[in-house]
């Protein structure tokens, strides 16, 4: 599915313009941005966890041998609820 198409559905089951849903949905992940920055996981009930995951510095060497250094990073998992994952399971 497409982020348009995602909009599109968005906007029919909630009732909102599809211009009101876009702001809505850029809201929510900029909230779960926000609180993963300050590596603070987010739950959302009956849905599921967002977890902030710190991934040190690395050294990725290629085939050639040529070394590069890889920035720190930041990444995000998600571990879905088990309503979540009974729902999809029907």
């Amino acid at each position: 599915m497409d982020s348009k198409t995602f909009i599109s559905r968005l906007s029919m089951e909630s009732g909102l313009s599809p211009d009101k849903a876009t702001a809505t949905l850029e809201a929510l992940t900029g909230v779960i941005t926000d609180f993963c920055k300050e590596m603070d996981a987010i739950a959302v009930p009956g849905f599921g966890t967002f977890q902030p995951i710190k991934n040190d510095e690395k050294i990725i060497v290629d085939d050639s041998g040529k070394r590069t250094l890889m920035p720190p990073s930041v990444s995000i998992e998600f571990k879905s609820s088990i309503i979540l994952r009974k729902s999809l399971g029907k």
